[in-house]
């Protein structure tokens, strides 16, 4: 059985463990969203990460045959 959590609507309380749940699914779903769309920046900012790192080291080969 859960407590409602005076003026938060949307949240519970489990008095078993002390745990403060969310309950209201919108938001639930817009926590998530979020995460999703920020783990998917930092995939992108890897991968353009790992594409500057090629280029320089194709540039670096490319001087190399040239002085070489």
């Amino acid at each position: 059985m859960y407590l409602k959590v005076k003026g938060h609507n949307g949240y519970v309380k489990d008095p078993s463990t002390g745990i403060v749940l969310n309950v209201n699914k919108e938001e639930v779903q817009a926590a998530r969203d979020r995460k999703a769309a920020k783990q998917k920046e930092k995939d992108d900012i890897n991968n353009l990460k790992s594409e500057v790192n090629d280029i320089k080291h194709m540039l670096t080969q490319i001087v190399e045959k040239l002085n070489g």
